[in-house]
């Protein structure tokens, strides 16, 4: 793998942690948002990260396939001042894992930074190749 392939491989993973960062606040921005029983809740998102490159071969990277989405069953909550509340006074709530999602965030967080510092490094390193020469 060349230079330019770690500086690639650190910038596809910089992408998937901000992907990872992005639906983890937005289901944290979610997580309370209540709804008519009728409804479904707010789906918590789970990015789908796949190495690229030809099976069998050095990895070029990371790629977000897909986002999944989680369950719209929600938990159903007791909240009769809402205008949302049904005829019992129950609303539904989405099932987002906030304490889960805290614990995603430190580890994208530290993929993210990781993934700088190695992409910095490749770059200070492809740039003491060019002064070699001179």
């Amino acid at each position: 793998m060349s230079l330019f392939g770690a500086i690639g491989v650190s910038g596809s993973g910089i992408g998937a942690a901000q992907t990872w960062i992005d639906t983890i606040a937005g289901n944290l921005a979610n997580a309370n948002d209540a709804v008519a029983t009728s409804q479904g809740a707010y789906a918590q998102q789970t990015p789908v990260f796949t190495p690229t490159g030809a099976p069998g071969s050095v990895g070029q990277g990371v790629a977000v396939s897909s986002v999944q989405l989680g369950s719209t069953i929600g938990q159903i909550a007791y909240q009769p001042k809402s205008p949302l509340a049904d005829a019992n006074g129950n609303v539904r709530l989405p099932a987002v894992d906030v304490a889960g999602q805290l614990l995603g965030l430190v580890a994208a967080q530290n993929a993210y930074q990781a993934n700088t510092v190695a992409m910095n490094r490749a770059k200070q390193a492809y740039q003491a190749a060019l002064t070699l020469g001179s």
